[in-house]
């Protein structure tokens, strides 16, 4: 009887408990982007749009107007259809109507499909441009690591680079390849400059121990693919610790050098006696 009003009571106590004090689902989202960019990509229609990426995110929600955007009238506006990364820290938007000022904002999205707020609003004016056949190609580079550098082996290295476009359809992609142009690695595009291009990276993976010879090329929007330059250099090369000098055979040692010698034992002797001078002295103090 006593466990069943104990229980009541609680029951009671707990019913009370969630209608004063309800429970919250609190849904976790991306932080709202802050630093959104936008210049004109040189393209005809285009531009780019360049940000941090928020932790979490996987993927982007892009939205533009010809008029301003704010929070409440967001999702009026025309939404780009894209499929960046979660990753990306820059993008180009096409087909925009040119002779106007454009307005972006956009939102990360996480795995959960939870969204961020809105992020910053920016504008872009998009000229009247004469449409041009590009048949220039893209150029990149490696501007980190040095050519003829040195590093360790087995421990991931950050390869960072640039790349640019004069013939204006701007850079699509930059590859590396370790072994002469015979495989491509795709880089990771990370922000976009205004040279038609973007500064990239790549990680490579605990290179092994060795000299590599790192070549890249990149790939503009009209198919245009770079030659590869010459490239760097690099060595490879495990971390080395210092051995201890190695000391010559008394039986190949001059006469000078066994003069030494015996000199340097003497001088070790005497401080050996020494120590053992003062220890007994100190044994015989405290025996008085």
């Amino acid at each position: 009887m006593k466990n069943n009003l104990i229980s009541i009571l609680f029951l009671f106590i707990s019913t009370l408990f969630l209608l004063y004090f309800p429970t919250e689902v609190v849904n976790a989202q991306p932080a709202a982007i802050s630093d959104l960019q936008c210049f004109f990509s040189q393209m005809p229609g285009a531009v780019w749009l360049t940000w941090t990426a928020p932790a979490g995110a996987v993927s982007y929600d892009v939205r533009y107007s010809p008029g301003s955007i704010d929070a409440i009238h967001y999702n009026v506006a025309g939404q780009f259809s894209q499929n960046w990364s979660g990753t990306a820290q820059q993008g180009l938007v096409i087909s925009l109507t040119e002779n106007k000022t454009w307005f972006f904002a956009m939102k990360a999205i996480d795995a959960s499909n939870n969204y961020s707020d809105v992020s910053n609003i920016v504008s872009c004016f998009v000229p009247a441009m004469a449409v041009q056949i590009d048949k220039i190609a893209p150029t990149s580079l490696i501007t980190d690591p040095k050519d003829g550098a040195t590093i360790l082996a087995n421990k991931d290295y950050i390869i960072k680079g640039d790349s640019s476009d004069t013939g204006g359809s701007s850079v699509k992609q930059v590859e590396i390849s370790f072994d002469e142009g015979k495989n491509w690695l795709k880089t990771e595009a990370i922000e976009g400059n205004k040279n038609n291009g973007f500064t990239w990276q790549f990680i490579w993976s605990k290179p092994a121990v060795g000299d590599y010879h790192l070549i890249t090329r990149a790939t503009d929007r009209m198919g245009n693919i770079e030659t590869p330059g010459s490239g760097i250099k690099v060595i490879v090369k495990e971390l080395e610790t210092e051995k201890p000098p190695t000391e010559k055979p008394i039986s190949q040692m001059t006469a000078e050098e066994l003069k030494a010698k015996i000199a340097e034992i003497q001088q070790q002797i005497i401080q050996l006696l020494t120590q053992l001078i003062q220890l007994l002295q100190q044994q015989i103090s405290q025996l008085k």
